[in-house]
Parts: structure tokens; sequence; C-alpha cells
């Protein structure tokens, strides 16, 4: 089927959709001097995100990640007594839903109006070995300067849900790292992990890894590697402020909020793409991930939030991402 992009437009965003994988291919806000800047690493052509190359070492650029976002250990869990064989795609375990989740389906696209689309793909039963035919819905809204994704999915059998999406924010694509951004999360917990990733069920604050914590704006400036980690959050009913991600060169400021438990942040650390947009080569550090999710693994542990999907329960969880610009001493260029 023919990959085909649509675009979301208000006179604050430009956001621009593919119905493969139902990747976000452009974010465009207005900096501190009103200049059109597209936050999101990606690529020029929507072919590119299928060529050979891209998928050898594929980062999931933009993409709706389903059926479980994150990780699930072994590669399998029990339902009701049964075991499920899931995809092995990562060193044992099973990765954003296997081989071919759907960041790599065809989604079906309606485009009511200029500031709203609906993406739709029924998974069968089986797909990446999740049992249960589920259909999901995700609703791409802009609304002035706010981006909103809402989550929907139905399933036939009980099986295990995580969807989230997957942009790369660098706020001053100029830049080739986004190590000058400034970060704030507004949690003082995340999970604890052992080295492939996998959380091993304890949630330690912040200072006992990074000896400091985010709780202010502080510049993504580590050398121990990067993040890669799931931050946890109060369960919550309502949409919540997770957190707040700024350039300070040009201004710009997303504010992240959502109903999510968890949210992992990723500073691109194995990231090794060439031919990005405007010929650009993005490497470890080049963006920055920030996935309000369910929380990973956790059909292996009761202590976090279930992600048990029964019939005639619907799933629903909403993200927001709100864009603003601050001064950074220069007036507007009109």
């Amino acid at each position: 089927m023919e990959i085909k992009e649509h675009i979301l437009k208000n006179q604050c965003l430009e956001i621009h959709v593919l119905n493969l994988g139902g990747i976000i291919k452009n974010i465009f806000v207005r900096d501190c001097h009103w200049h059109l800047t597209d936050v999101v690493l990606g690529f020029d052509s929507p072919e590119q995100y299928v060529s050979p190359e891209y998928l050898a070492d594929y980062p999931y650029f933009g993409a709706v990640i389903g059926r479980y976002a994150n990780r699930i250990q072994g590669a399998s869990f029990e339902i009701e007594g049964q075991n499920h064989q899931l995809d092995n795609n990562e060193r044992g375990n099973c990765l954003h839903g296997g081989f071919v989740g759907l960041d790599r389906k065809i989604w079906n696209v309606e485009q009511p109006d200029d500031e709203h689309l609906n993406l739709h793909y029924s998974s069968p039963d089986g797909e990446g070995g999740f049992p249960g035919n589920l259909d999901v819905t995700v609703r791409y809204a802009i609304e002035e300067h706010v981006f909103r994704i809402a989550y929907e999915a139905l399933c036939d059998a009980p099986t295990h849900v995580n969807l989230t999406s997957h942009p790369y924010f660098n706020l001053n694509p100029d830049d080739d790292t986004v190590r000058n951004h400034e970060l704030r999360l507004y949690t003082k917990h995340y999970l604890e992990t052992a080295a492939d990733l996998i959380p091993t069920g304890k949630i330690l604050d912040v200072d006992k890894k990074h000896g400091f914590n985010f709780n202010k704006p502080l510049s993504i400036t580590l050398d121990e590697g990067g993040l890669d980690d799931c931050y946890v959050f109060e369960d919550p009913i309502e949409p919540q402020l997770m957190a707040e991600l700024a350039s300070p060169k040009n201004g710009i400021d997303i504010t992240v909020l959502s109903d999510y438990p968890g949210l992992q942040v990723y500073t691109g650390n194995g990231l090794r793409v060439t031919n990005g947009k405007d010929g650009r080569s993005y490497g470890p550090f080049a963006g920055i991930a920030l996935e309000p999710q369910m929380l990973p693994d956790s059909p292996h542990h009761p202590n976090f939030p279930s992600t048990l999907l029964r019939p005639g329960v619907p799933y629903r969880h909403r993200v927001s991402y709100v864009f603003n610009c601050f001064s950074v001493d220069a007036e507007p260029e009109y």
C-alpha cells in the first residue's frame, strides 16, 4: 500500500503524519524569532522510513509503538495459566511489540478537518505472539499550540497492551545534539533496571542514580552514557504534568502531560542514522524521546499498574505536548 502524508495545521502548529506507523514526520513550531522550526528528527522523504539502511539499525523515529511499548522480559507472559510466547527481537526480550509492531503497519486514516486525524489498525490474534484481536485507534489533534494524542483499543481476549509514540525532539535542529537543552521532570522516582534494561521491580529515588535530579531545569550534559530510564508518576486519572524540555538558544519549550504512570526518557544514546532531514546525520544525543506509557515489563511485576486488557473494557490514555516560546533577549522578527 502507498505511503501517504497527512498534514495538521493551524496558526501555531504544523504536523505531518504518515499512514505508515502513524509516524510523526514533522512538527513545525515558531521560535522566539518567529522562525518556523521542525523540532523532531526524521527524514525528508516518506520512502526513507522503509529503506533497508534505516531499518537495519532502527530507532523508531516518530512512530506509534505497540502492541506493547518498551520491553517484556523473556519475550513471554502468562494469562490465566496459559503461556504466550512473543517475538524475541532484543537480547531475549520482546521490544516495542516484536519484529513488526504497530510502527511498521499501514494504518487506515481519516482526516475530518485540518486539526484532527484519526488512525485505525486491527491487529489480528497472534500478531507478534500477542493473544486476541486488538482494534487500535490513535487520534491526533491540534488546538492552538497544543498537540494531543489519544490512544484507544478494544480486544476480544485478555491481552497485555501498552501504547505510546516515539518522536525524538531536538528543539534547535542546527545543533548536532541536545546536550544544551534543559530538562525538568516532575517526579522523584524511576525504575531500577538490570543491564538489559528490564526492571528489577524496585522504584528508586532519582538522586540514587544520577547524584542529582531533574526537579529543576538541568542541562542534558550527562557523561555516563545518557538516559534510557522510565520515570514513575502517581497512577493518575486525569493528565498530569510530567516533563518540560527547553532550548535556551531559540526559546522553544515543550511541556508534556499525560494520564500514564510512566515516562520513558531516552537521549538517543544508540542513534546511528545518515541522510536525515536536510542531509543531517544523527548520532548519540541527536534527539531526546519523551514517551508517556505504562511501565515496562508490567506483566511480570504485580506491583506495577496492570497492563492486562480484557474484552469489553476499553483501553484509553491521553498525552499532550504543549509548545511555547520564551524570550532569549532578542526581538521577534516579523
